[in-house]
């Protein structure tokens, strides 16, 4: 499995438009959402947005080939390691290969099905969330890809969000420097418990059980 980084400016716009102002996690805008109501007024068009895209890239001094070079080389050095580590957890490997957008919207959505994830052009923990995203990818294929219709959205949400906490202990010295799985407030107390269950039984399948139940 490899993942592509690439830039996609209609992917750009989509991102801040449907996730600048909000998320399933977390009802906080980001930075560059409040940005762009700030200056093109409240319910921005593709049009404003894509005009700010470009003053955002320009202002920010962004070179687009560059960072695309710079964030496949970097996610190079700890790809084949990070794999490793994970098909052990999950006891899978990924069908596909996976797409990486570049966005400049701080907030990062992924797609299973279409196989892409995005990335922030101005994140300084790159490493730390590719591995996360992926590690929503690897929970999906490996625990079983109906299991969201089984749980229900909300619940599965909460239970795949709180599993990156394990990149704090599978993948410590993989993440950004200094930089370890913080999760959302709300998934604090199922975190914990992952935890204090994967000290006793490091079975993937067994743990999700546990929490399922």
């Amino acid at each position: 499995m490899q993942v592509n980084f690439t830039y996609d400016k209609e992917k750009d716009i989509w991102c801040l438009l449907n996730k600048g102002k909000g998320s399933n996690n977390s009802q906080t805008s980001t930075k560059q959402y409040e940005q762009l109501i700030e200056k093109y007024g409240e319910n921005p068009t593709v049009e404003t947005t894509a005009i700010f895209v470009d003053e955002y890239i320009t202002e920010n001094q962004i070179d687009i080939p560059n960072s695309i070079e710079d964030f496949q080389k970097n996610w190079e050095i700890a790809s084949i390691d990070f794999q490793k580590r994970a098909e052990v957890v999950f006891g899978i490997s990924l069908p596909n290969d996976v797409k990486a957008y570049l966005t400049i919207n701080s907030r990062c959505p992924y797609n299973i099905q279409d196989n892409f994830f995005y990335v922030s052009l101005r994140s300084l923990q790159t490493t730390s969330t590719i591995m996360h995203e992926l590690w929503h990818f690897y929970t999906w294929y490996g625990l079983g890809t109906d299991q969201e219709e089984k749980l229900g959205k909300q619940k599965y949400n909460d239970l795949k969000e709180s599993l990156t906490v394990l990149l704090n202990v599978e993948c410590k010295d993989l993440l950004s420097e200094r930089v370890i799985d913080v999760g959302y407030p709300q998934h604090q107390e199922i975190r914990q418990r992952i935890l204090e269950y994967w000290e006793k039984d490091r079975n993937i399948k067994n743990l999700w059980n546990y929490l399922v139940d």
